[in-house]
């Protein structure tokens, strides 16, 4: 950052300190919200979060989200619990942190280049939401560093009103950084062979829920197994009106399929000799993706692949039919009527689970064994030492 910009930072943070000297002494700003009745004898007040802490940070998210207090109270409460929560357990971190060592005195140089990168991309961030404020303000005649300083100054009013400077980042940063190496530090029993288990169990939990749960499955676990027969297809998509399809769908609802299949019969009948025109096509052989983009109404799908498992609980069973019935690869499906129009399928490529999708499972199933070990210490701690909040203080309904 140039000095400059360093010089209008520290103003508008002085600033801050002097309008809010009156304030910063009341007892309300300083009491806390979250505190432990008996602490641990070296914790002090270090684990209490007061009020001016959680509140500041409540009222930049809100004015971040765009939220106004009284107009949108359920977003208010929703933001008051949430920041309370993560304070408390950020508070707890950092002690369990330091008891092991960790803190912003044992970072390296990778450390702090890190930490900088990362609030200079979030400053950049800011400054740019506010270009077009600053461009006006400034008028003609400015050069980049000018309206860089007009941004950040006008970042720096916007943060001053939630009562943080943008110095705040770096506290954020440092304490994310702290967080992950008391993640590492607390993880260190963790062995290769721990999370291949971990993650195998998990695929196999994946593999019993395509059996015998595919809603679960197809919600929760598809990044873990890739069952046997699975598709990759493309599609092309002729569709009916809106207000037909709506209309058709009231009757299945009402159960007169009967009058359902009329109305579908006479909303077909502008579509099916287009869609016979794309079948003729692809079976003479012109190219799928032309076809495709010549026809498709579903633009958005152009050369999109759609994975298609051999049994499924939410995608069209007539789809899924045709799909697994297409003799092989680089072969069409014959048309397929819905509810909501016509389809071709195209069958691209088989889906299979590749070793590189293996060894992002492993990453990930070590990262979420570090962090659950970790919340687990902080989980023990809480219970030992349980926290007591000041509900009314923070205009919050005791849960």
């Amino acid at each position: 950052m140039n000095k400059k910009v360093i010089s209008l930072f520290l103003a508008a943070a002085m600033l801050l300190t002097a309008s809010g000297c009156s304030e910063s002494g009341s007892k309300e700003i300083n009491d806390p919200v979250a505190y432990i009745e008996n602490p641990p004898e070296d914790a002090g007040t270090r684990l209490n979060v007061t009020y001016s802490e959680w509140h500041n940070e409540y009222l930049f998210n809100m004015a971040k989200g765009g939220y106004d207090e009284e107009l949108h109270v359920v977003m208010s409460e929703k933001f008051k619990r949430e920041i309370l929560e993560y304070l408390v357990q950020e508070h707890v971190f950092l002690y369990l942190a330091e008891k092991e060592g960790i803190t912003a005195a044992i970072f390296t140089e990778e450390d702090t280049a890190y930490i900088e990168q990362n609030v200079k991309l979030a400053w950049d961030e800011w400054c740019k939401s506010y270009e077009a404020e600053a461009k006006l303000e400034l008028g003609d005649g400015y050069t980049e560093e000018e309206l860089y300083e007009k941004e950040f100054e006008l970042f720096t009013a916007f943060m001053a009103e939630s009562g943080l400077t943008p110095d705040i980042f770096y506290t954020w940063e440092t304490n994310e950084v702290i967080q992950k190496k008391f993640f590492e530090k607390t993880s260190e029993s963790i062995t290769d062979e721990d999370v291949r288990t971990f993650v195998q169990e998990t695929i196999d939990d994946a593999k019993n829920a395509y059996e015998n749960d595919l809603a679960t499955f197809e919600q929760t676990y598809t990044a873990f197994y890739v069952p046997e027969g699975t598709r990759l297809v493309q599609q092309i998509y002729l569709k009916i009106s809106a207000d037909d399809a709506n209309e058709i769908k009231a009757y299945r609802n009402d159960g007169d399929d009967a009058k359902a299949d009329e109305l579908l019969e006479a909303a077909l009948e502008p579509v099916r000799p287009i869609m016979e025109e794309v079948l003729e096509k692809l079976l003479n052989g012109e190219d799928w993706l032309a076809v495709q983009k010549e026809y498709n109404k579903d633009v958005n799908g152009n050369d999109v692949d759609y994975v298609v498992y051999p049994k499924s609980s939410y995608i069209l069973p007539e789809i899924t039919e045709a799909a697994m019935a297409i003799a092989e690869k680089g072969g069409v499906s014959d048309i397929i009527v819905s509810d909501s129009g016509l389809f071709i399928l195209y069958y691209k490529d088989d889906r299979v689970f590749s070793d590189e999708e293996m060894q992002s499972l492993l990453e990930q199933g070590r990262d979420y064994l570090e962090q659950d070990v970790s919340y687990k210490k902080v989980s023990d701690f809480m219970e030992q030492y349980p926290y007591a909040y000041d509900y009314e203080l923070m205009g919050l309904s005791a849960e």
